[in-house]
């Protein structure tokens, strides 16, 4: 039911609901100054906004407008419980849950190729899908046998890892540009198991590969290798099923542009440093694993170097200088690809060359070249992966797959904004991980999203997931006819490719310069997780990356920004006063605005600039005086709490979460005193107590004026924290801020919370801060807290604000009439009953609405 403000409320409890303000002024009652070197855009010179409306506070606010769920704010329980409900929704008719409609909607959520291919526009995009299909093919068939290569396992799984997942990727995924298949940093992380676990699977005998397509046999080695990789993707899978069924797609959101960079940056140095044995032709280097592998690796890289293969070197050097030229001196140049507008095929050209020239020269019989050697021709029999030492890969493939995630969904969103389209990050850890763990079963090692053929595929003008399907088929035709052409392929092709590949991505550390001139703490992260990549390695770089991440998001909300505020003259608008020089305080009242969440870490430092900034650690020095019936009572507020001891007891519960004892709160009824309503309206009690009809700005204006010529600064007398910027609070928060309230309190200080969120209210009152900070004194904007204390000092300029034994707030006011008085200086209808000094005695207690009057 909607609540209306009457108008016998107290002028406490709802300040001046009836009151209007008026933002709006003439240009007179500006400073000229204010409109010097004004860039006001479209708006015409002297356009104004006037607005004319009550004060609120929140609660005034919150009843006259209908919050929706006005209700007392929920526990934990009641809030997991109602969120419960709402994923099962009680009224869902059973015909509706089984409806075909139902049914396929489900469908195309998890096959978004239902829906996009039959709107597929076949005139328009047909011709660019198959460019860029082919195009794609061309690059990816090399790439995937050097891939291969990089993860240690036979040359022909990596065609077919470029088919197997890319097919079941194109029905699941929500992308349009994406190019899944082989990766060089997710190989080289395969690379690391593969080496460590393959002994475990070695077998005694050879295995076939399938003898219903060829008579080829592998190695009991290769096996074992192949068993590994498929374990790996498989276990690689799940974790990514698991991702997309429990909703984890919001978790990318720390793997920040510059933790992505600085990561593949360091891994492709590590890729780059693989092939080294490779390009010179050395055997025999021992394979390190663990931290500082790379150091190792390159001592011992250096301590073979003479027993380079002289003609290996020799291939490699020629494919590197064919492939910088046809990169970065063709396709690379705007002249020329205006000219001829596909990208020339650079890698492969060099395998076509180089297998045409290994096989023609003998490359490996003369020379003694490595070569591939074997490519059986088909597709393998299904088997199952090697998992029986599931719990040694558990770990590895987690980060395995939350790397391929944040790789796979930065390029995602990156393409998708670039094309103005969406996708669901839940429904490709979704198809990623089906993706994985179906073609686990056709000796496929780890998947993701090629950077290179992504990129690529944007390039040359590809559109949709259609240049996925040529792709498919073009790798399809090199599997069952065209594999077994690439056997004399030399290894030092492959090489040479995959080097040049991640050059790229180890050319982003230059942006370390440009970085440093931005931020600093982006800079940080970026050389946190490259030199923890290079030094150490993958994983573990990976986590100190992360780590440091998330360490300066602590950092910087431990200790947040917590500044003054001054309003600027003429209007409703409070800026921070080191940033606007006409940013003027309100005599009489401090604003601080806390630029952070209110939490444990930040709770301490935050309290410490509130006091400074207040000019609160003062008062705290300073003896106050307490009247009451049995006289002046010197209490002295200055003690290491920064409470009296006698007085510390009425604040005890500021850091409990429970409200007030039953036994304590049973002691309080006893000496609470009876109250009494005073029903005049709160209109005439206004006017009789001479406040005005309206606070104008030119009052403000003249008030601050004064404040600056006085000789000395007003006292303050209220405190405003900006809770705009707030988004949370915990317990620790809640305690903090009861406990300001209660202090400000014994300083004669009443403090008020403006722009406060829901969430933040509800956590205060589950915290029981509702017997310290009452409902009057949040506001809905700065300028209605600020409204209702000036209106407040003008109206009581000797009030002194208290805590009583309920926790409640107390005005006491010395000689100056809040209310309409009779004759003998007491409020109508009240009992005559003052302290020693004839002061009348105002309270406003816990969640009343009526104005009323007690005394003691």
């Amino acid at each position: 039911m909607r609540r209306n403000i009457s108008d016998d409320t107290h002028p406490y409890d709802v300040p001046m609901p009836v009151n209007l303000y008026t933002i709006g002024a003439t240009a007179a009652e500006i400073p000229a100054a204010t409109f010097r070197n004004v860039n006001i855009g479209n708006l015409q010179t002297g356009a104004r906004l006037q607005v004319n409306r009550p004060v609120f506070n929140q609660e005034s606010f919150d009843s006259s407008y209908e919050l929706s769920d006005p209700g007392l704010p929920l526990n934990p329980r009641q809030k997991l419980y109602k969120k419960g409900k709402s994923w099962f929704p009680p009224k869902i008719k059973w015909e509706q849950a089984c409806s075909v409609q139902s049914a396929y909607a489900v469908l195309v959520r998890w096959i978004p190729i239902l829906y996009w291919l039959p709107k597929y526009n076949w005139k328009a995009n047909l011709l660019a899908d198959v460019t860029a299909g082919v195009t794609v093919a061309f690059l990816n068939t090399p790439e995937g046998v050097a891939y291969a290569l990089l993860a240690s396992v036979p040359a022909i799984t990596g065609l077919y890892t470029s088919f197997f997942p890319l097919l079941i990727f194109i029905f699941l995924t929500t992308t349009r540009h994406s190019t899944y298949g082989t990766n060089a940093i997710i190989s080289v992380m395969t690379s690391k198991l593969v080496m460590q676990h393959a002994q475990d699977y070695l077998l005694v005998e050879e295995v076939s590969l399938g003898e219903q397509y060829s008579n080829e046999t592998l190695s009991a080695l290769e096996t074992s290798q192949i068993r590994v990789a498929s374990g790996v993707a498989f276990l690689m899978g799940a974790w990514q099923l698991i991702f997309g069924i429990v909703g984890a797609g919001g978790l990318v959101v720390y793997f920040s542009d510059q933790l992505v960079q600085g990561f593949t940056c360091g891994a492709a140095v590590h890729v780059f440093s693989s092939q080294l044995p490779t390009v010179f032709g050395i055997h025999g280097l021992p394979g390190y694993q663990g931290a500082f592998k790379l150091i190792r690796t390159y001592v011992a890289f250096f301590q073979v170097i003479h027993t380079t293969h002289g003609t290996t070197l020799i291939v490699s050097l020629l494919s590197l200088i064919f492939l910088i030229i046809i990169k970065y001196a063709i396709n690379a140049n705007q002249r020329i690809r205006a000219v001829i507008r596909v990208p020339i095929p650079a890698e492969l050209l060099t395998v076509l060359l180089g297998t045409s020239i290994s096989y023609a020269m003998n490359l490996h019989g003369r020379y003694g070249v490595t070569i591939v050697n074997r490519m059986p021709a088909g597709f393998p029999a299904p088997a199952l992966p090697g998992i029986h030492n599931i719990m040694g890969l558990v770990g590895d493939t987690f980060i395995i797959s939350v790397i391929a995630l944040s790789l796979s969904i930065t390029l995602g969103l990156l393409f998708a904004n670039k094309h103005g389209y969406a996708i669901d990050p839940n429904q490709e850890f979704r198809a990623q991980g089906v993706a994985n763990v179906i073609s686990s079963f056709f000796q496929c090692f780890p998947s993701c999203v090629s950077v290179a053929c992504t990129a690529l595929q944007d390039g040359v003008g590809g559109r949709t997931q259609v240049v996925s399907m040529v792709h498919c088929t073009i790798i399809l035709i090199v599997i069952v006819a065209l594999g077994r052409f690439l056997e004399p392929l030399p290894h030092a092709c492959l090489g040479a490719i995959v080097m040049i590949s991640v050059v790229k991505l180890i050319a982003q550390i230059v942006q370390l310069v440009a970085l440093l001139k931005v931020s600093l703490i982006d800079w940080s992260v970026f050389v946190a997780v490259f030199f923890g990549v290079v030094i150490l390695d993958v994983d573990y770089g990976l986590a100190i990356g992360l780590a440091w991440a998330i360490l300066t998001i602590m950092l910087r909300m431990q200790k947040p920004k917590v500044a003054p505020m001054g309003r600027l003259p003429g209007t409703d608008i409070y800026q921070r006063t080191d940033e606007y020089i006409m940013a003027t305080e309100v005599p009489g009242v401090k604003i601080i605005k806390v630029n952070a969440p209110i939490y444990y870490a930040n709770a301490t430092y935050i309290k410490l600039r509130l006091y400074a900034f207040a000019e609160l650690n003062s008062l705290l020095q300073k003896p106050t005086i307490n009247n009451s019936r049995r006289g002046n009572r010197l209490v002295n507020a200055s003690t290491q709490s920064g409470f009296d001891p006698t007085v510390a007891e009425n604040y005890a519960y500021a850091d409990r979460l429970d409200n007030i004892s039953t036994i304590d709160r049973q002691k309080m009824e006893a000496n609470r005193r009876p109250s009494y309503q005073f029903r005049r309206s709160s209109i005439a009690f206004r006017q009789s107590a001479g406040a005005p009809a309206v606070i104008s700005l030119e009052e403000f204006d003249d008030l601050q004026n004064d404040s600056r010529t006085a000789d000395q600064a007003a006292q303050t007398r209220h405190l405003i924290v900006d809770c705009s910027s707030v988004s949370f609070l915990d317990v620790t928060g809640a305690g903090f801020l009861k406990k300001t309230q209660a202090e400000c309190a014994g300083m004669d200080v009443e403090v008020l919370l403006a722009c406060a969120s829901k969430s933040v209210r509800e956590m205060l009152y589950v915290c029981g801060a509702g017997e310290y900070i009452l409902p009057h004194q949040y506001f809905v904007t700065i300028h209605d807290a600020v409204l209702y204390a000036v209106n407040t000092q003008k109206q009581h300029p000797n009030t002194r604000i208290l805590h009583n034994i309920n926790n409640r707030v107390v005005r006491l006011t010395a000689g100056v009439g809040t209310s309409p008085r009779t004759e003998d200086n007491r409020p109508e209808d009240v009992p005559e009953r003052s302290n020693d000094n004839g002061n009348a005695i105002i309270c406003s207690g816990h969640r009343q609405r009526a104005a009323g009057y007690e005394t003691m």
